[in-house]
């Protein structure tokens, strides 16, 4: 059951809030391989969602004066096209695969970041195919980052406007997730008092990456989030090999 190991999740929580508060991204990318080591999938997939409306919220509320209104009206609608393609892996995938899928799409995600491609002046299209892959990815793994985070930074978003974004579309994504998780009754009461229990250790760690980015060099940092993500889409596959 999930609540057995519920020391072993809110320790993988408070650690990823942390990394989200300071990169602006990475929440779901590294809790959700993490927790599928000892949980299942889909049990990890609602948690970190349930957990991220509430993270994204506050911070997108914080800076909400930074946000790039046209860019996150793109990816949200992007996102709720490839939408229905995601739930339909997460409601019928076999849980081995999916895992392969969640590994190989947070190892994409740390291509595609390390790459750190210049395309501020691409077409407009590049926004919405990431949005429709980051959609799919949205209800199949929750871990629709890496697309987004890759886009926003190829254009070269300042990190105000780059993080608060995020958190919009993230906010925004996650809430029409859980909608669409309850409404297909793929909610249960294991998972929400998990989150529940959870929470007030989420927000500390989202404190605690506050108070902490004042003192971090960006670069360093940078790097060690691509590594432990790589660490991470790596757990996820292995887990699925040897499962």
């Amino acid at each position: 059951m999930l609540q057995d190991h519920l020391l072993i999740v809110a320790t993988i929580i408070l650690f990823t809030s942390i990394v989200q508060s300071i990169a602006g991204f990475g929440f779901s990318l590294l809790a959700v391989p993490l927790m599928v080591l000892f949980v299942d999938l889909r049990q990890a997939v609602i948690v970190a969602t349930l957990l991220g409306t509430v993270s994204n919220f506050g911070q997108a509320w914080q800076l909400r004066h930074f946000q790039n209104k046209p860019i996150a009206r793109r990816f949200i609608l992007a996102s709720c096209l490839g939408a229905p393609f995601g739930f339909a892996l997460f409601r019928y995938g076999n849980q081995s695969a999916m895992k392969v899928l969640l590994g190989v799409a947070v190892l994409f995600g740390v291509w595609m970041l390390a790459r750190g491609r210049d395309m501020q002046n691409a077409h407009v299209s590049l926004d919405w195919i990431m949005g429709v892959l980051s959609g799919v990815l949205l209800l199949a793994t929750s871990t629709n980052g890496p697309p987004i985070v890759f886009t926003l930074q190829a254009r070269r978003l300042e990190p105000d406007a780059q993080r608060a974004t995020l958190n919009l579309i993230f906010l925004v994504t996650a809430v029409f997730s859980l909608l669409v998780f309850a409404l297909s009754g793929k909610i249960n009461s294991d998972e929400l008092y998990v989150a529940l229990i959870a929470t007030p250790i989420m927000l500390l760690g989202v404190y605690a990456g506050i108070v902490l980015r004042k003192h971090i060099n960006a670069v360093a940092f940078g790097r060690m989030v691509l590594i432990l993500l790589t660490l991470g889409g790596l757990s996820s596959i292995a887990s699925a090999l040897v499962g």
